[in-house]
């Protein structure tokens, strides 16, 4: 089984807020979630990290390029998993439909991570 550790090592960017203080994020507190949920917090990171694309759009030339995804806080709530976080930009100026398009993605796969994780916890 994969650990808290391993993760932070293999998405580095994802997690690179991690070692700020608490004055500057909640992932300084780690991972707050059971030892068992960290298969699908890999597999959500993955996914993440493999939607790399280029998006066009007639508002920026050449095209957008797919943003970072960075973690604000990964906890438990209510037995449920809670996964926040803000997209980071390589270029500037993107139009908010594009910005709103790119959170509908990621929070699309992060809502089949919550149902992973509901199921887990059910037996299902």
């Amino acid at each position: 089984m994969i650990t808290e550790k391993e993760i932070y090592e293999k998405y580095p960017k994802i997690f690179g807020d991690k070692d700020k203080p608490m004055t500057e994020t909640c992932m300084c507190w780690g991972l707050e979630i059971p030892q068992s949920w960290l298969p699908i917090i890999d597999e959500l990171c993955d996914a993440m990290t493999s939607c790399g694309y280029v998006q066009y759009c007639t508002e920026v030339k050449g095209g957008i390029n797919f943003p970072q995804v960075v973690a604000e806080q990964v906890k438990q709530k209510y037995n449920g998993l809670r996964f926040y976080y803000r997209l980071e930009y390589e270029q500037e100026n993107i139009p908010d439909s594009v910005v709103n398009e790119h959170h509908k993605y990621i929070d699309g796969m992060i809502a089949y991570a919550e149902s992973r994780v509901y199921r887990l916890e059910k037996g299902i």
